[in-house]
């Protein structure tokens, strides 16, 4: 019979540092004084590999008062997966999003990036996102000791969390025991880029004067070079003004009428560079103080440049149009308007984040410990002079046909006369040859735009814990009080708000753009070759490098394309005091062993939301598709509001047997608004003739999601890596933000409406009988409700001495507000939501090591907005195969491989129907060679 294994336990502790179910893991990162006394004792042989490391994340969720999943390191340096939300994907219940075919984001049990609190060691890092959203991929694998994914809440953890609290651990040298040299160096190979790049870390722990001296190194270096092969569409429009005689040969549509905003083929070629360091200094001057100073490192930067061939739609516009039964254009036409183009496009993702922490533990007494714990950290994205999204255009005016039919991919093609010829904007019948002549291309839109983040964080705590030293009534308590302030400023550059970007927009016949700009770009004929439709996908398109046509444009006219600096920026400082306290009680139960966890905490938030505004003060034409707005002087803008909340929690667990566990739990939770959506800056959007204008604002006014969430677990531990696992949970959430629209007009300074020049008597200048501007202006305002409930089950089971053994587990999750496709002013529905399985087979055995995992995410609604259109995001059906193994060459050396997406498999999006194409991406497989040693 399998009896509770403290090995594992003592590893965790003295090889991770972690123990991070109890209290004091999940705060600091740190282990408790009783698993410090344990792994001084210990003269056993560390259990390392795949099974130490499942040995080790089962007995944490075996000995947590709630519902917590773990995954520990194999060793010190070397983690499961390359990728830390690659691991993550691996837990009932969580699912990623990638970017660039790497984990970036995650999800847990249905609720997005915003909705769970990242800690690392404890503490919240700053993060460079717009969002509160954490970026997994800025944090090396070989950097963590483990991750604990909390999913139901405690009083002492840091609210935000209404998904989990993930804690992220890095070591501690006096856990470490002695001197610890570990590094790794690598080979990275991207099939798609045929290029190799280098992976290296490596990692120093001492101790010195008796063990009460420590001092641990860690650095981490990574360049990757990818292709991306993509098509895409921004978006799908709403009933954008096709004239009803354009429909269906002349019998219109009634009803809803949804039509592309545009399509591109792209091929997006990114450079990546990792460096991450950490530092930790500790000093025990006695056995009853430990104190601890840390700083972590991260300098991330993504150089993405793009190519493609595209082509843009205008409602109006539309010629010959058929749609489906939903209201779908499936066919078109159009002439005037279309802007058809060659892009540069540029897409750099540049940060650096840097924390530092101070940490004191004191045993004041036998029963008494004391905490204090005090933290920074500050992250930066730059704005690179809007190279966060650059974008230049050369182009022609064009006929074009759209079609989209049973295959994945639409096509775009143009009218044929005869089939080898496309008639130009012009009525000239030409080669599909003269296209591929850079000679007839001509300047169009340059845009260069981006934002420049700047978070603060600031935490200082005290926390208290009461040990009576006995194994039933009250065991311990907990109590403690925290102070944090995040201060996050969001400043918005760009050329377009001043018309810049648009200084070439009508397709001018001057200047001539030499033609030595553009060359033949050939994507090859295996192209997307892996989607449906990808067989009449354009392959070879013309590319220019975008630096040398804005250069080339700025002398010739004279104007500077730089993005400037927005006056519509803002800064939100947000402040919050905690106070808490928790209790843990333990007795029996008809002969069975119970333990409960009770607690509450209490939260007072002040925010503080600073800005400036520019009012807008005109729309003017520059061509057939575009208007431009210009605007007024720039004004300060500030708001506060307050808020405060009550977080109770418990947590029941009930020994039934010596191997089966059930759990219950309760507790309140909530989540912090969006920064960027509590700015209360208007920001104009989309200014197009015929009537698309569009504005958005923020509410500083906005009240945090609250969770009433209950959880049920039933655990069977049946051997000491081996276990079943059946758990059920529901979550009731108040206060969802929506997305509401109002019709707004704006008012000059001269006291008169703004006016919409495309209107009135001259569609192409301004005149007396222009009317009203009337912009569609999105606001965020809590007010939808919704219940999410689901069902995991897991298995783990080793095949006794054998070597073999398998990983299955599987998330089936369920709201009741779900997206109605056919209705358009539907606001909300639960994005995230979607089943998910995983399966891994695993060998180890003498000096091998053999790992397969295969992880599959049904459909889901990510986001119930688009790039550039009116509709919602769908992500579809994906599944991914990974292979991992490694050979021990001898006790110090390693020989490790790695196969990321093994099958190549493609990302696909769609909108509001399966025939609204958004995205199709194809990463590549990526494989890894490296060597790893340790003394």
């Amino acid at each position: 019979m399998y009896k509770k294994h403290k090995l594992s336990s003592a590893v965790l502790a003295a090889v991770t540092a972690m123990a991070s179910a109890q209290y004091t893991a999940a705060q600091s990162g740190e282990v408790t004084e009783s698993d410090k006394a344990f792994a001084n004792t210990l003269e056993e042989v560390v259990v390392q590999g795949i099974r130490g490391s499942l040995q080790r994340s089962m007995d944490v969720k075996r000995d947590s008062s709630g519902v917590v999943d773990a995954i520990s390191s194999e060793d010190i340096g070397k983690f499961p997966d390359q990728n830390l939300a690659e691991s993550l994907q691996r837990i009932t219940g969580v699912s990623i999003d990638r970017a660039g075919g790497e984990g970036q984001l995650i999800t847990v049990r249905g609720f997005g990036p915003q909705f769970n609190t990242v800690l690392v060691n404890g503490r919240q890092m700053a993060s460079e996102n717009q969002t509160r959203a954490f970026s997994f991929d800025t944090i090396s694998a070989d950097m963590v000791s483990s991750i604990n994914v909390h999913k139901t809440s405690t009083a002492t953890q840091q609210s935000g969390g209404i998904g989990s609290t993930v804690n992220i651990a890095t070591a501690r040298p006096l856990q470490l025991d002695g001197m610890k040299l570990v590094g790794s160096v690598k080979a990275l190979y991207d099939e798609n880029s045929e290029e190799t790049t280098p992976e290296f870390s490596g990692l120093f722990s001492n101790t010195f004067a008796d063990d009460r001296v420590g001092v641990l190194v860690a650095v981490s270096h990574k360049e990757s070079e990818t292709r991306l092969n993509q098509a895409q569409a921004d978006g799908w429009l709403e009933n954008v003004g096709i004239p009803q005689e354009q429909l269906n040969g002349g019998a219109g549509h009634d009803g809803n009428i949804f039509s592309p905003r545009n399509y591109d083929t792209k091929v997006t070629f990114e450079e990546r560079s990792r460096t991450n360091a950490n530092l930790v200094l500790q000093f025990a001057p006695t056995d009853e103080l430990e104190l601890t100073f840390d700083a972590l490192y991260s300098d991330f930067d993504i150089e993405a440049d793009a190519t493609s061939y595209g082509h843009w739609f205008t409602g109006p516009n539309i010629e010959n149009a058929v749609t489906d039964e939903n209201g779908t254009v499936i066919d078109l036409y159009q002439e005037v308007g279309l802007a058809t183009d060659f892009h540069a496009k540029q897409f750099d993702r540049l940060t650096e984040t840097k924390s530092f922490g101070f940490n004191a533990d004191w045993h004041f007494s036998d029963n008494l410990n004391l905490k204090f714990d005090a933290f920074v950290s500050k992250a930066e994205r730059e704005a690179n002079n809007g190279g966060g999204n650059q974008l230049s255009l050369i182009g022609y005016a064009n006929r074009v046909r759209f079609q989209s039919d049973d295959a994945i991919l639409p096509w775009v093609s143009g009218f044929q006369d005869p089939a080898d010829n496309i008639v130009d904007g012009e009525g000239i019948s030409r080669p599909v040859s003269d296209y591929l002549d850079p000679a007839n291309g001509r300047a169009h839109v340059m845009l260069r735009r981006g934002w420049e983040v700047e978070d603060d964080v600031q935490q200082f705590r005290m926390d208290g814990l009461w040990n009576e030293g006995n194994d039933t009534g009250l065991v311990e308590a907990r109590f403690g009080l925290m102070f944090s302030n995040e201060t996050k400023s969001l400043t918005r550059w760009d050329n377009e708000g001043v018309g810049i970007h648009c200084t070439f927009c009508g397709y001018p016949n001057s200047p001539d753009v030499p033609d030595e700009f553009q060359t033949l770009f050939d994507a090859g004929s295996d192209f997307l070759d892996g989607i449906s439709g990808s067989g009449r996908t354009p392959t070879v398109w013309l590319q220019h490098n975008g630096e040398q046509q804005f250069s080339f444009l700025e002398d010739i006219s004279g104007v500077s394309f730089d993005a400037v600096r927005r006056d519509n920026s803002f800064e939100v400082e947000e402040e919050t005091l905690s106070a808490y306290m928790e209790m843990d009680f333990a007795g029996e139960i008809a002969g069975m062993r119970i333990s409960a966890t009770a607690g509450v905490r209490y939260e007072s938030t002040d925010v503080r939301v600073d800005g400036t505004e520019s009012p807008i003060e005109g729309l003017s034409i520059l061509d057939q598709t575009e208007m431009v707005a210009s605007f007024g002087a720039a004004s300060p803008i500030s708001a506060t509001s307050d808020y405060t909340a009550l977080l109770p929690n418990l947590s029941v667990n009930l020994e039934i047997t010596e191997n089966l566990v059930a759990r219950f739990a309760a507790s309140r939770t909530l989540t912090r608004p969006t920064l960027e959506n509590m700015a209360p800056v208007t920001n104009i959007g989309t200014t197009r003739q015929g009537g698309n204008l569009t504005a958005t604002a923020g509410n500083p006014e906005l009240q945090p999601f609250e969770s009433d969430n209950v959880d049920l677990s039933l655990e069977w531990y049946y051997d000491e890596s081996s276990y079943v696992s059946v758990g059920y949970f529901q979550k009731d959430v108040n206060n969802f933000i929506i997305n509401g629209t109002t019709d707004q007009t704006f008012v000059i300074s001269d006291g008169s409406f703004l006016t919409d020049p495309s209107t009135g008597d001259d569609v192409n200048a301004p005149d007396a009988n222009d009317q009203v501007a009337v912009f569609t202006t999105t606001l965020p305002n809590n007010g939808e409700a919704a219940t999410v409930d689901g069902v995991e089950l897991a298995l783990q089971h080793t095949f006794g001495e054998t070597g073999f053994g398998v990983i299955v587990n599987a998330t089936l999750v369920d709201s009741d507000a779900e997206l109605d496709a056919a209705d358009i002013n539907q606001k909300f529905a639960v994005t995230g939501l979607s089943d998910s399985m995983n399966l891994v087979g695993f060998y180890e055995k003498g000096p091998f090591q053999f790992r397969l995992a295969y992880n599959w995410r049904d459909k889901f609604l990510q986001s119930l907005t688009q790039t550039n259109g009116d509709g919602v995001t769908h992500v579809d059906e994906y599944e991914q195969w990974d292979m991992s193994g490694s050979y021990e060459i001898n006790d110090n050396l390693m020989v490790v491989f790695e196969i990321t997406n093994l099958t190549e498999e493609i990302v696909t999006k769609h909108g509001r129907f399966d025939n609204h194409f958004l995205l199709a991406e194809d990463a590549g497989r990526r494989f890894a060679l490296g060597l790893n040693a340790k003394f």
